[in-house]
């Protein structure tokens, strides 16, 4: 058994390691979102906040499948098509979907959201986010919506 002042003078050295362990870890978050399977809602384009216009009734949304095929919204109309990934690389393919027209602020946003998917060759997921890339830049992010 220790003595009570070797006990006593060790607490103090116990407690400052465990809150620098605490504190020092600048670890990235780890992902709990899956890349499949989970209702992305759209963040950011091109380093622009995106947020719903008031006449919008629906987020910019995706969701990818585990069978390669990608659904969502894109602003306007719905748009469907498929995906490929190995490792981190990520590619979208045959996108297509109706054609509506929309209000000229949707109408834009639809049109960027589809140019900036056509152009992504990568992801990354950090914790609820997942960031599609272009030659290794950030374009776009996402964040992980749950349904209730």
């Amino acid at each position: 058994m220790f003595p009570v002042f070797k006990l006593a003078r060790l607490m103090p050295l116990a407690a400052a390691i465990t809150l620098a362990a605490g504190c020092a870890s600048t670890a990235p978050a780890s992902s709990t979102a899956s890349l499949t399977n989970t209702y992305w809602k759209l963040t950011e384009l091109d380093g622009a906040r995106v947020s719903m216009a008031p006449e919008q009734e629906r987020e910019v949304r995706i969701t990818l499948d585990d069978n390669g095929k990608v659904t969502g919204f894109t602003g306007c109309n719905r748009v469907m098509g498929g995906y490929t990934v190995a490792a981190e690389v990520l590619r979208f393919t045959q996108l297509a979907g109706m054609r509506m027209m929309c209000p000229p602020p949707a109408m834009q946003l639809e049109s960027a959201v589809l140019a900036n998917l056509n152009s992504v060759t990568g992801f990354r997921i950090d914790g609820e986010q997942l960031i599609l890339l272009k030659d290794g830049a950030p374009v776009a992010r996402y964040e992980s919506v749950y349904l209730k």
